[in-house]
């Protein structure tokens, strides 16, 4: 019987707000493009603050003391994102302290090589010109707009570059690719503290709004999961937009997963669906849903006899090994106007298992009786094969013109445990005669192989065993009678009271001419 097939699986990941998180070893990569530090200086500081927010629960709190200089944002893209595809960028601002300056700066990649380099002619900085909140039209103690389209821009230490608006520089710095952005506050020197509040900034599709869960990693699968293990997984949902939205998550599952339970649970008479009403701006939640794969497993018992004279050939083949397979996870969000879908493949373990493999042939008279029983973690085989050579006739015509076939007989029998690393093999050729009877087990705990043989012909055996290997050649007429045992005993749960207790590999008796 072949080795069984497998299957295929996957999880699933999205952008608007989403995570999938599998216990096990990670690649992780953030929820959207954007990554943001905040700056931590002697004499100022960039936080993450619960005290004010435009969108959400939280913002960048960014304040200077005194004695400081500034505060700052830094933004890294990535992928890096092209000049010319850059349609919406702007952020909230609410001025509390003083009247700091704001000024942006945009990093760009010229050469290829997803990097600023200040030293690279081909990569390039602009800065937007320095101003107060108040010239920019802000007002104090309350959430400001402000349009980085709006802002003039010029070039670091390029004084051909003439100061224009982002439109502008779109023409002039055609091909390049913005790979990070820095958003400062500088003090307000008429006043000894300087402090204010920046939230939701958006760059092309892409925002941040400092809420706890968007720092979160979408995490695909892990590299591998055991067969019939416990997955768990986290969906992370959030409305970026700027009103209230039905949300609605949607899992389709594997075939090979069961679901187990989720917290919270998902809609009545459903196992996949979670409908999340009027879901207010910035708000974020999770999902975590336990699911099982499911184990392969197979149970036979076959008993059979043959007898005839002819030319034969017969071969079988048992195996409770299991191949590693892949599960697919698919997740869809729906959220007003947007439908995001993705999904996340997670490898399964493969069962190292034992194989056995035999088969006779020959031309003459042949007998075979055998009794096989398997399941998923262990093959048990007895076979006894009486085989001799003598000649048959094959009818080539309907005058009977008979063509005389010889055939002398072979034997083959392979039983590998790949989970002991055990493997015994005897092979029996050019035989006249063939009495041959065997029984073998091949197991977690116990493996063993009786043989016992008359042959008039030639043998070869082979036994390999941690640590050891044997092969004998035989030939003539002899008598042969093997027995080798291999058993794993664990007595006690310390690891250095674990052992293998073996009899002798294989052991020969008998007369040979």
């Amino acid at each position: 019987m072949d080795k069984p097939l497998h299957y295929n699986r996957s999880l699933d990941f999205i952008i608007i707000i989403i995570i999938f998180s599998q216990i096990g070893i990670f690649s992780s990569t953030g929820l959207t493009d954007l990554d943001y530090h905040l700056s931590h200086l002697k004499n100022a500081d960039a936080f993450v603050s619960a005290k004010q927010s435009f969108h959400g629960g939280s913002c960048a709190e960014l304040s200077i003391n005194s004695e400081g200089n500034y505060a700052r944002i830094y933004i890294y893209l990535d992928p890096p994102l092209p000049l010319e595809d850059l349609d919406h960028f702007s952020m909230w601002i609410y001025p509390q302290l003083g009247d700091g300056t704001v000024q942006v700066e945009l990093f760009f990649d010229g050469d290829g090589d997803d990097s600023y380099d200040s030293k690279n002619l081909q990569d390039a900085r602009i800065l937007s010109e320095k101003k107060s909140c108040s010239e920019v039209g802000m007002s104090n103690h309350t959430w400001n707009e402000l349009d980085g389209f709006d802002l003039e821009y010029e070039k670091y230490k390029d004084e051909e570059f003439l100061p224009g608006s982002l439109d502008d520089c779109k023409d002039r710095l055609e091909g390049k690719r913005i790979v990070k952005i820095y958003i400062t506050i500088y003090k307000d020197p008429n006043v000894s503290d300087t402090s204010a509040f920046i939230d939701y900034i958006k760059i092309g599709d892409e925002i941040i709004s400092f809420e706890p869960l968007e720092k979160e990693d979408v995490k695909d699968g892990p590299s591998s999961a055991t067969p019939g293990g416990l997955l768990t997984y986290t969906i992370t949902y959030g409305n970026n937009q700027l009103e209230p939205v039905d949300l609605i998550v949607k899992e389709d599952y594997d075939p090979r997963t069961v679901f187990i339970e989720s917290y919270p649970p998902p809609d009545t008479g459903t196992t996949n669906i979670w409908t999340f009403s009027h879901l207010p701006p910035g708000a974020h939640g999770q999902i975590v849903i336990k699911m099982r794969s499911l184990k392969p497993s197979a149970k036979a018992s076959i008993d059979g006899q043959v007898s005839g004279k002819g030319l034969m050939s017969t071969e079988g083949k048992l195996s409770t090994e299991f191949e590693s397979y892949l599960v697919t996870n698919n997740v869809h969000i729906l959220a007003g106007e947007f439908n995001f879908s993705a999904s996340a493949t997670t490898r399964i373990r493969p069962i190292i298992g034992s194989t056995l493999g035999f088969g006779e042939h020959g031309a003459g008279d042949y007998q075979a009786e055998e009794k096989l029983t398997y399941n998923s973690v262990s093959i048990n085989i007895e076979r006894n094969i009486l085989a001799h050579s003598s000649p048959i006739f094959l009818n080539l015509s309907q005058n009977r013109i008979l063509l005389p076939l010889r055939g002398d007989w072979s034997a083959n029998l392979r039983a590998e445990n790949d989970y002991r690393d055990i493997r015994w093999s005897d092979r029996y050729y050019e035989a006249k005669n063939l009495n041959l009877s065997y029984r073998a087990q091949l197991g977690k705990t116990l493996s063993y192989l009786e043989t016992d043989a008359q042959v008039l012909g030639l043998a070869d055996r082979t036994a390999c065993w941690p640590n050891g290997f044997t092969d004998t050649y035989l030939a003539g007429n002899f008598t042969l009678a093997g027995k080798a045992r291999w058993k794993w005993a664990n007595k006690t749960v310390s690891p250095d009271k674990e052992w293998l207790e073996g009899s002798c590999p294989m052991g020969e008796e008998g007369t040979m001419s």
